[in-house]
């Protein structure tokens, strides 16, 4: 007989918008049960943003070695121990997802391990599923058991909060179900670095695999459809990213299409690539073709029928600004929803959606969201591209200034990129910040409190910003805007945004 429970919240899924919701909703003193099939985390902690950027950080530190020359050191017999870099990527997440197991416990949050179904509008099966590949939750983990051992329970809640997230979708290219054909969660189940791989799509998950796999020896060839990489950036990041990728050896073929993958010699696979058009056709042999496009909202066997929720032509589940379904006491979080599809998004779904319920007046608003790509070198933005600024109506004027330029880079040795601001030009209002270069996720928080507070390019240019700094470039940048550059020569400047004030009035 299956454990029956009530709370006042269940929430189905511990990702990144999961189990924040799990906590805030306890801190707000409800009743709250968390249903979770693997570890916590989610594919954030477990598949996706810790794993591969503790894998890119090991990138990063061979490479620095094979050039510590640059730098006044010498070091010898510096080689790759590919199991030591999975083993270390998982002592990180391991230690993350038990954290987070720990503060569901430390909060009161009752975790079920297992599937979770929907047997009505805001009722739950808990079903065990058998072994993760990831283990068991471990002893934070008490679902009773039925009969045959599997853990399973029975939970009605007053409302409920989806957050199933997604998963990788296949895309319909003859040849995908090969042996060797991998999506980036198959990545992780390599023994070994692939002499030679084909990445299809050159987005965030196809570009951060190209730069760990080039930087461990691949041979990488990189195939976008669209005319640049990382297409929801602005121009000007997938261009330099794309020079930087080719200038380490990199092979990347925009405006490009995978027409097929066959059986080569062996375990090999050759990949046809050609045109938008199908023309000009060329094939790639590879030990390994990863897609790293395409998504789909992770809703298999959850019963959502059940709910009366309603979804659009691609899956994803429609919520309002505040999270709410069309079905009264439902709720829907992450990327189910379909809205941008980050981690930290998610986050802050969960935090106005556990809101909500407690009674709070909360809002989403999604003008002010950093997106950021952890490439070599890293890529980060808030706002709108100068080309999406256009299209809005703005009478747009831009700021550009090169990493080469500020001091920091150098002595930091990276120096390939450049800080762009895109204002609007009749009162210098910050539209869009975009970052391509060294700490550049950790340099965006800027143009987001920018774009919080409505800030000007004045605001950012009259800000003193330490030196010697890679922030510095924001600044600068901001001042380029102005038509007031000064580390920078005349041939840069831009018009300015307006007739500029007095130094001392600015």
């Amino acid at each position: 007989m299956a454990e029956q429970s009530s709370f006042d919240v269940a929430i189905v899924g511990g990702g990144p918008g999961g189990y924040p919701a799990a906590i805030r909703a306890a801190q707000l003193g409800l009743r709250v049960a968390l249903i979770e099939k693997e570890r916590p985390g989610g594919v954030c902690l477990n598949w996706g943003c810790i794993p591969t950027k503790a894998m890119l950080r090991s990138a990063d530190v061979f490479e620095t070695m094979q050039h510590s020359a640059d730098f006044g050191v010498l070091a010898d017999n510096v080689r790759l121990d590919y199991a030591k870099v999975a083993s270390r990527k998982d002592t990180i997440t391991k230690g993350l997802t038990d954290g987070v197991g720990q503060l569901l416990k430390a909060n009161g949050v009752t975790v079920f391990d297992g599937h979770a179904r929907f047997t009505g509008r805001t009722s739950l099966e808990v079903v065990g599923i058998g072994a993760s590949p990831l283990g068991d939750g471990g002893p934070l983990y008490n679902a009773p058991s039925d009969s045959k051992g599997q853990p399973k329970a029975q939970l009605e809640a007053k409302h409920v909060i989806i957050a199933t997230g997604s998963m990788p979708a296949q895309l319909p290219i003859p040849g995908s179900d090969l042996p060797g054909v991998i999506d980036s969660d198959g990545a992780f189940m390599l023994r070994q670095v692939p002499k030679q791989i084909v990445i299809v799509g050159g987005g965030a998950v196809g570009t951060e695999w190209a730069t760990m796999f080039a930087a461990f020896g691949s041979e990488v060839t990189l195939v976008e459809l669209l005319p640049t990489l990382l297409p929801l950036e602005d121009e000007d990041m997938g261009r330099t990213v794309a020079r930087s990728f080719q200038k380490r050896g990199m092979k990347v073929l925009t405006g490009s299409t995978v027409n097929k993958i066959e059986q080569a010699k062996g375990k090999r696979l050759q990949v046809t690539i050609a045109s938008q058009d199908g023309k000009n056709e060329q094939t790639v042999e590879a030990d390994n073709v990863l897609i790293g496009v395409s998504r789909r909202p992770n809703t298999i066997d959850l019963g959502l029928d059940r709910t009366g929720v309603q979804t659009d032509k691609r899956g994803y589940i429609s919520v309002d600004d505040q999270l709410r379904t069309n079905t009264q006491n439902v709720f829907a979080i992450g990327d189910v929803v379909g809205k941008i599809q980050l981690a930290h998004v998610a986050t802050h779904q969960g935090l106005i959606a556990a809101g909500v319920i407690a009674g709070h007046d909360e809002k989403m608003d999604y003008k002010a969201v950093p997106a950021a790509t952890f490439t070599h070198p890293e890529v980060a933005s808030v706002g709108l591209s100068e080309a999406k600024a256009r299209e809005a109506g703005h009478d747009v004027v831009i700021g550009k200034f090169p990493f080469a330029a500020l001091g920091r880079a150098q002595t930091y040795g990276s120096t390939e990129g450049l800080v762009k601001v895109v204002a609007d030009k009749k009162y210098g209002e910050i539209l869009g910040v975009h970052i391509v270069g060294p700490s550049a996720s950790d340099l965006i928080p800027e143009g987001v409190l920018a774009l919080t507070l409505e800030a000007t390019l004045d605001d950012i240019a009259n800000t003193i910003h330490a030196h010697p700094t890679l922030g510095e470039g924001t600044m600068e940048a901001s001042m380029v805007a102005l038509g007031l550059p000064v580390n920078i020569g005349p041939a840069r400047r831009a018009a300015p945004a307006a007739a500029p004030a007095p130094v001392g009035a600015r």
